[in-house]
């Protein structure tokens, strides 16, 4: 019967047909060897000995002894017997007490190697359960021997079937696993293989490397399986990264490169002209400027703490310092900022820059897409053995499933207002990798047509 350890599923070794050279055979031959026979009571002995006390009476008796001297030589014999047997069992109870501790050493010896055994065998089924890459071990015979709920998972088996000793390509339908598999047998040559394997609804990439394992007369086959799907995600963000790149820098220098082409016309001709095509550029020029700005921003801010300043600073002093800048802003598009005092110190653990960074990130997004007439308001209340920074608007709002990838760099939830709003697509990215930097969190509560708020956790000192 197959045996299972943690989330480990082991198929049970045959069983020798011969005796296996090691320790069984060293116990086999401790436990013949142990002398049973000498230390089995002996009646031979003691018959011995009574038939010696009869043979001296019956020679007293045939030499015409009188009685004395017969009852001195049966006294005499019979000393001498016990003696003898007295003598005799002390020795095998010295005998007996030596082979009892010989013993005693070697069954302490093997249970301390069983319980050595036993606690490898746990500590590593431990660690193949609870790892993320599926592992498959199997016979030459291609038979399953060992697999963790991880591999059962990525090659979309029951963990619960009965599948150890059964081969692998009566279980895994991937034409390519089954003929990598069968490869590497025939040509001694690691196999790596990616598939993509259907569990129900979920197509999921997996990789798989197959390789003899050496050790095993004859070789074993180990699959390593891991699951591709963060991979994939991750090159695919940085194919979008790329191309949204390429994007927000194209768009400026054609801008650029356009309104030169038609100064270069119409600075003898219309000298007027020529003077606004100039200023355009000069708008898209502070366009490159800031989005490269908001680039070098966002690489400090996923640096980490290393490039950041941490200590005791006044929350509330930096939100004031981000309003001087944006009152003029929100007062031109009709915008109501406000400040919500907290009634006590705001201080906390952060670098004054960053905070500065993330403040003005979040009171430019909240102005950004709230239309004119509409109001957003900064608050700081105490949570959790720290503040909370909240950032409301009565806006346009985030539909919910836009709401985890508004923090993703140069993900907009309207591309058509990505012309007209100002803004780089970097601004949220910054906040998210800045406040986890600074061991703070950040999150936001919104729905279409109702607003947004944005909450940042920063620590008290």
């Amino acid at each position: 019967m197959p045996t299972r350890s943690g989330g480990i599923a082991v198929a049970p070794a045959p069983l020798p047909t011969h005796d296996p050279p090691g320790p069984s055979r060293a116990t086999k031959a401790t436990v013949d060897s142990f002398p049973r026979v000498g230390y089995q009571p002996r009646s031979g002995m003691i018959v011995t000995g009574i038939a010696f006390v009869f043979l001296t009476v019956w020679l007293t008796t045939l030499l015409d002894a009188g009685t004395t001297e017969t009852l001195v030589a049966t006294a005499a014999s019979c000393f001498l017997v016990g003696t003898a047997l007295v003598i005799n069992n002390l020795l095998r109870w010295e005998n007996a007490e030596n082979a009892y501790e010989k013993q005693r050493m070697s069954a302490e010896t093997w249970n301390a190697r069983f319980r050595k055994l036993h606690s490898e065998s746990t500590r590593t089924g431990a660690v193949l359960s609870h790892m993320s890459d599926g592992i498959v071990m199997l016979s030459p015979k291609t038979e399953i021997l060992l697999i963790n709920e991880a591999a059962a998972r990525l090659l979309a088996i029951p963990i619960d079937s009965v599948y150890l000793g059964r081969r692998l390509a009566e279980l895994v339908r991937v034409p390519e696993i089954i003929q990598a598999t069968r490869k590497t047998q025939r040509d001694n040559v690691d196999q790596n293989v990616s598939v993509e394997i259907v569990d129900g609804s979920i197509v999921r990439p997996v990789a798989v490397r197959i390789s003899r394992i050496h050790d095993a007369d004859p070789p074993h086959l180990l699959l390593v399986l891991r699951d591709e799907t963060d991979a994939h995600r991750v090159e695919a963000i940085r194919r979008e990264f790329i191309a949204n790149v390429s994007h927000e820098l194209k768009t400026p220098l054609a801008a650029i490169k356009g309104y030169a082409e038609t100064v270069e016309l119409a600075i003898e001709d219309d000298p007027e002209a020529a003077k606004h095509f100039i200023a355009q550029i000069d708008t898209q020029c502070l366009r490159l400027e800031d989005l490269i700005a908001d680039m070098m921003r966002l690489a400090r801010a996923q640096s980490g703490k290393g490039t950041l300043m941490v200590q005791t600073i006044d929350l509330e002093k930096v939100i004031r310092q981000a309003f001087s800048s944006f009152l003029p802003v929100a007062a031109a598009k009709q915008i109501e900022l406000t400040l919500r005092p907290s009634g006590a110190p705001v201080h906390v653990l952060a670098d004054e820059e960053a905070a500065l960074a993330i403040t003005q990130n979040l009171i430019s997004n909240a102005i950004r897409h709230t239309d004119a007439g509409g109001h957003v308001s900064v608050s700081c209340r105490q949570e959790n053995e720290g503040w909370m920074m909240a950032v409301e608007d009565d806006g346009v709002g985030i539909a919910p499933e836009f709401q985890e990838r508004i923090f993703e760099r140069f993900y907009r939830v309207k591309r058509a207002r990505k012309a007209a709003d100002g803004g780089t697509g970097i601004g949220l990215a910054i906040v998210k990798n800045l406040t986890r930097a600074l061991g703070g969190t950040v999150s936001v509560t919104s729905s279409p047509g109702e607003g947004a708020t944005f909450e940042v956790w920063l620590p008290k000192p």
